[in-house]
């Protein structure tokens, strides 16, 4: 069995700042890690880039059981303050309306100058190394500290900190053990669901428009038509359903919904710039012209969407309208038009469920906030254990929320047991 001063379970973007700030405090530091290098989700993020953080923060950007809580950290370390932190480590930052890469627009770029800090302040790097459970146990002189066992040692842990990630894309490590972990050490636990992800929808007609994009609009609604989360962009349509960042944006909620049993729907406005009387007028104006031109027999029902809408999606929108592509213009009286005309602006379709964790980008739920001291991410539970990062119950928008949540945690908890009095009173 082997001692450490601190233990760091997890070395993804939370445990790797939170090894620095440590590490920098003078505390020996050990971070174990299952996968064969350290940051593999980090790696990923952006797209590759590594869109870090986001210079518009505000408490709506992060979701959970208690976001005031979530924000009350980010303000103590926040976009500016998380820049400054890079930039020392030779980081420069570059923005793009709001949202902030490394310069050189490479992930790898961030994940090496962490891994080269960490290297130079001597922290203890062990990769490959599956930790199989955590319990408490005395650390000598009575002293509270943590048993921590994994597939090749044991470790006796004066101070532990567990920032394993939720279990969003196991394939970079993250498999849900942190909530064991956390459970076993008398913590509670939001259940964990897929968040920043794709929805699936009711019906077989998605084959129908799979492989166009759009710009709209997608609101979630429940069984009685209010609103729980809206949000607009460049919208995917898939053959299973529907994705793109908005409605990542929105699918934690649809999630939570659906594990509570509730019914809710999807609605799709594909043209959320123009008011719905005003589409309307645009395909009245078209059949007209179609009639003044005496060209109504050549003119289709498909040809009355061209260039307002993707050619699979508009035929889509005709079939829900009870409409053949191919039927030509003549067909289509006032209330046809008005029916096209609404589904253009508000397709309403249920959800069926939410794509899983193998394809989320983040997970909702973990450890909840009033169980933390957010000031230093300690336990209010056990003295001297800390989490930081997606194990705990928040999760941000897309943007670099979830990067910046990990980096306020880590830095917050890295510091706090840095700083940490050795005093047997030292209790919440």
């Amino acid at each position: 069995m082997r001692s450490a001063e601190v233990l760091v379970v997890g070395g993804g973007a939370a445990g790797m700042v939170a090894a620095i700030e440590a590490a920098r405090a003078g505390k020996r530091v050990l971070v174990l890690e299952k996968k064969k290098s350290l940051g593999k989700k980090l790696l990923v993020t952006g797209n590759g880039r590594c869109n870090y953080t986001n210079r518009i923060q505000k408490n709506a950007c992060y979701r959970g059981e208690d976001p005031d809580a979530a924000f009350q950290a980010i303000e103590e370390i926040s976009h500016s303050t998380t820049v400054e932190w890079f930039l020392e480590i030779g980081i420069l930052p570059a923005e793009r309306p709001g949202y902030i890469y490394p310069a050189s627009f490479q992930a790898s770029s961030v994940l090496h100058a962490l891994e080269r800090e960490l290297k130079l302040l001597k922290v203890e790097i062990h990769t490959e190394e599956i930790v199989q459970s955590v319990s408490e146990r005395q650390h000598g002189n009575d002293e509270q500290g943590f048993l921590v066992e994994s597939d090749r040692d044991s470790y006796l842990a004066k101070k532990l900190l567990i920032c394993t990630g939720g279990k969003a894309a196991p394939v970079h490590g993250s498999s849900g053990d942190g909530f064991l972990f956390a459970k076993a050490l008398g913590h509670s636990v939001v259940p964990p669901l897929p968040a920043l992800t794709s929805l699936f929808l009711e019906g077989n007609f998605m084959k129908g428009w799979a492989g166009n994009r759009l710009q709209g609009s997608v609101r979630l609604l429940d069984a009685k038509g209010m609103c729980i989360a809206q949000d607009r962009g460049e919208i995917q349509l898939v053959d299973y359903g529907i994705s793109g960042i908005p409605v990542f944006q929105i699918s934690r909620f649809a999630a939570k919904a659906l594990s509570e049993k509730k019914t809710v729907f999807l609605e799709l406005d594909s043209m959320p710039e123009i008011p719905a009387d005003d589409v309307f007028t645009e395909l009245s104006r078209r059949k007209e012209r179609a009639e003044r031109m005496k060209s109504e027999e050549n003119y289709s029902a498909a040809d009355l969407l061209e260039g307002m809408l993707p050619d699979k999606f508009s035929r889509t929108i005709l079939k829900q309208s009870a409409v053949s592509p191919k039927d030509s213009v003549r067909a289509l009286d006032e209330k046809k038009l008005h029916g096209i005309a609404e589904r253009i602006k508000y397709l309403k379709v249920q959800i069926k469920a939410v794509s899983g964790f193998e394809k989320a980008q983040v997970c909702a739920g973990g450890v909840p906030l009033n169980e933390i001291d957010i000031k230093t991410f300690g336990s209010k539970v056990k003295r001297n254990l800390f989490f930081a990062g997606e194990v705990l119950d928040v999760d941000g928008c897309c943007g670099g929320y979830n990067l910046q949540w990990a980096w306020t945690s880590g830095i917050l908890a890295g510091r706090a047991i840095g700083s940490r009095e050795e005093s047997r009173d030292d209790t919440y």
